[in-house]
This record gives C-alpha cells, structure tokens and sequence, in this order.
C-alpha cells in the first residue's frame, strides 16, 4: 500500500514538474483544466448526481474555469484586471462555502445531501481551487510552488506522524485512520520548512509561520471534509485513478480549501507592502 502511495505520488509529481518547469505555460494550464475536470466527475460521483442534476452540475461547475481560460486565451491587456477580480470573487465563494455551508453540513448532515443544493459543489468546491490555481501561476509561479509545497508537506508530516504515533483520534466518526498526532505532525513539518524558506531568504519569517499554519489547517479540514463526502456516500475512494490513493479528488482534496484563501492572503499581503 505505502509503495502504490509513494509511486503514485512520484508520477504525479514527475508530471507537475515537467509541466510547471516548461517555458510553455499551455502545458500546466491544459494539465490543471485535465485534472478540473477529473474532480468534478468525481465529486458528482460522490454526491450521486443524475439525469437532469447532473447536467445542471457541469454546467454550473465548468462555465466558470471555462469563462476563465477563454479570457486568459484571449490575452488582452484590458483582461487582465478583471481576471484578477474574477480570481478574487471565486476565492471569496470558496471562503464562504467552507467557512459556513461546510461546517453546517458536517454538524447537521442536510447540505451535501439535499438535491437542490448539491448541484452547486462543483462550483463551490474545485471551480475556485482550478481557477485560482491557473492565475497564480501565470502571475507569480513561485507563490504557487509555495502553496504546493506547505500543502505536500502538511499530507506528508501528518501521513508519517500519524503511523508511527497515532492513538487518538482526529475525527473518529468522520474519518477514523486520522489521528491528533498525525494532525500535529503536519504542523510540526510546515513550521519546519518555514524556518527554512526564512532562513535561505524566500520570505518573512513571521509571515511564513503564520501562512504554514493556516495552510495546514486548511489542508487537514480539506480532507476531513472530502471524508465526511464519502462516508455520507458509503464510498471508501473517490475512485481508482491512482494506485495507493484512489481517485484524483483523495489526492487534491487539501487544495480546495487551500489554495483559494492562500490566494486571498498572499494577494493582500503583498498589496499591503506595495
């Protein structure tokens, strides 16, 4: 299981990298709108979306990252602030969904579940995640790495922690395999690369902590919420694309709530020193 895991984790690293690194910026856009597309099938999967529903699901979902990348094919100097705006207000519906309809959904068991509502998860879920994660890395690849790299580590720390040292349970009636101690390994390992990247001069130590420590709690509640999905649905995976992790969405799901609020901080941080 943990070799299926580290081969199918090299793969997609192998394929992000050789993507990210091109001078060519189409190769990691097609890549992100690829893998868009894989989440949202797997996430209508998840929520058992049919017929008419699931139709109104792509349509909602798709329209916003396609608006998108037609906008940025168009590559016009007058798009450019609206891109950003429209980046803004996809990380803002992100914000919203996580920090209220999510919780509430978790606490009541009524969101993911009611048919008029779910048809939006799309939309709330990966369309913000897709969107954000293609304008920070056509204006500032290496804040995108950043937000990669503390999100990697923080899946990493709490994997390695929780299997040597986990006893008590994080979530025991969402997600029993994951553990307070793991959680903090995750933390642990970010304020690590924190003193790091400071250290060798890649930013504000102060500000590096703090970023890590949001990204990691962001991170963790990613994938304790894509866990309630699925035990909602009855499903162990989001399904079988990759070897020792399932589907694509287990892999990504610590981005969905990450990348978007990241994006927000980073954005008004650096406005902030301008």
């Amino acid at each position: 299981m943990l070799r299926d895991r580290i081969f199918s984790a090299a793969i997609l690293l192998l394929i992000f990298l050789a993507s990210y690194l091109s001078e060519n910026p189409t190769y990691f856009l097609f890549l992100n709108f690829v893998a868009s597309g894989i989440l949202f099938y797997e996430l209508a999967k998840i929520l058992k979306l049919k017929s008419l529903s699931l139709a109104i699901y792509w349509i909602l979902s798709f329209t916003p990252v396609i608006f998108f990348y037609l906008l940025v094919a168009l590559n016009k100097d007058f798009i450019g602030e609206f891109l950003v705006n429209f980046s803004i207000f996809m990380s803002f519906v992100s914000v919203i969904f996580w920090f209220t309809l999510a919780p509430l959904d978790i606490v009541y068991k009524k969101i993911s579940s009611n048919d008029k509502l779910k048809i939006f998860y799309g939309y709330f879920i990966v369309a913000p995640m897709s969107i954000v994660t293609s304008y920070i890395f056509i204006n500032d690849k290496n804040a995108l790495l950043l937000i990669f790299l503390m999100i990697w580590v923080s899946d990493i720390g709490a994997y390695f922690f929780g299997k040597r040292f986990g006893k008590n349970k994080l979530a025991k009636n969402i997600s029993p395999g994951k553990t307070i101690e793991g959680a903090v390994g995750g933390f642990i390992s970010n304020i690590i690369i924190a003193f790091l990247l400071s250290h060798f001069g890649f930013g504000d130590l102060p500000f590096l902590l703090i970023f890590a420590i949001v990204v990691t709690g962001l991170s963790i509640y990613g994938d304790i919420y894509q866990s309630f999905l699925k035990r909602q649905a009855k499903v162990k995976d989001s399904g079988t694309i990759l070897p020792g992790h399932g589907g694509l969405f287990d892999r990504l799901d610590s981005f969905c709530p990450s990348i978007p609020l990241s994006f927000l901080i980073l954005f008004y941080y650096v406005s902030y020193l301008v």
